[in-house]
């Protein structure tokens, strides 16, 4: 199966975010990257944050590569303590 997001396949193995009854399956920082935002948006440089910005993913990534660096940044800057039952 084909993640919708980077259309590069879901493998055993792979982290990932099911929807629909688990009809439709995408790897966990590409389904998360639907939901936080760009690398752009996680570092406050998207037309959000910058009137007029269309900065976005580094066009130098993939598109898995992005969602998972977007999910990086955004993990890193969770504030919820050991034990509070949050889980990145």
């Amino acid at each position: 199966m084909d993640c919708p997001h980077c259309n590069e396949k879901v493998i055993p193995g792979d982290a990932i975010m099911a929807f629909n009854n688990g009809d439709l399956v995408m790897h966990r920082a590409c389904g998360m990257r639907g939901i936080i935002g760009s690398v752009a948006h996680q570092e406050q440089r998207c037309a959000c944050f910058v009137p007029g910005s269309d900065e976005g993913d580094p066009p130098d990534m993939t598109r898995r590569e992005a969602a998972e660096a977007a999910l990086a940044i955004w993990e890193r800057n969770q504030k919820h303590p050991p034990g509070s039952g949050w889980v990145n």
